[in-house]
């Protein structure tokens, strides 16, 4: 692989990437080199290569096992339509999140006792530990916590509806994490979240609720509209 020198880096590197696995580099079940050797072979940084990883993991070639290394999954990327149903099934479940999880966080925040508190403070906690555990470890801590939340609301419909679709949920955060870039400000936001519920702010904890999940909704829109896009590009 030559090394890369234009914009786009990331984009660049995960072509590159690509383009070893298609061409037999390193069959399915075999574990890519590490950051570093990859850093110095395409002439780029650590996080430029974590990005081209997380988009090869999003299309179904790659597969980060933390404290293991990068496996090889698949020799072709899946095709962009069944992205785009993928991405599509995420975006209502996050939708059926907002509606849910916004209110739930103002009745969290005037309704949770004792253990209520302890029961979030040690979701986030157990969320915090997992941030730089792969994606399905993180969805799940990330899914408890809100689920913490809906519980200390003290609303049996509304978490009935968060259970009902509970078995969905790790899958598809999981399927998020691996198509959307964490923010930088992902672990501040759900302290500040965890916060005001327990400051018994209502209002503010629905806000700071609603602002994250229509961020990830945001965040989805632009990850399917680029790959419509190179599809329509493409045919």
């Amino acid at each position: 692989m030559e090394a890369l020198a234009r914009t786009s880096l990331s984009q660049q590197a995960a072509a590159s990437l690509t383009a070893a696995i298609t061409e037999g580099r390193w069959p399915v079940g075999t574990k890519i080199p590490g950051e570093i050797s990859l850093t110095r072979e395409l002439g780029v940084s650590r996080s430029t290569v974590r990005e081209a990883i997380r988009q090869l993991s999003a299309r179904g070639m790659l597969d980060a096992r933390h404290g293991v290394g990068v496996f090889v999954t698949a020799t072709t990327p899946r095709d962009d339509w069944e992205r785009l149903a993928e991405i599509a099934e995420v975006a209502d479940l996050v939708q059926v999140r907002i509606a849910i999880e916004t209110r739930a966080a103002a009745l969290a925040a005037d309704a949770h006792d004792a253990a209520d508190a302890d029961a979030i403070r040690a979701a986030l906690g157990r969320r915090t530990d997992a941030l730089d555990e792969p994606a399905r470890v993180l969805a799940a801590a990330d899914v408890a916590l809100h689920r913490a939340i809906v519980a200390a609301a003290h609303n049996a419909p509304l978490l009935a509806l968060f259970d009902s679709v509970d078995a969905r949920l790790v899958p598809a955060m999981t399927e998020l994490l691996q198509l959307v870039t964490t923010p930088p400000t992902d672990a501040a936001d759900h302290d500040d979240l965890v916060a005001a519920v327990l400051a018994r702010d209502p209002a503010r904890a629905e806000a700071l609720a609603r602002e994250h999940l229509l961020g990830l909704a945001a965040a989805l829109a632009r990850v399917a509209s680029h790959s419509a896009g190179r599809d329509g590009a493409e045919s």
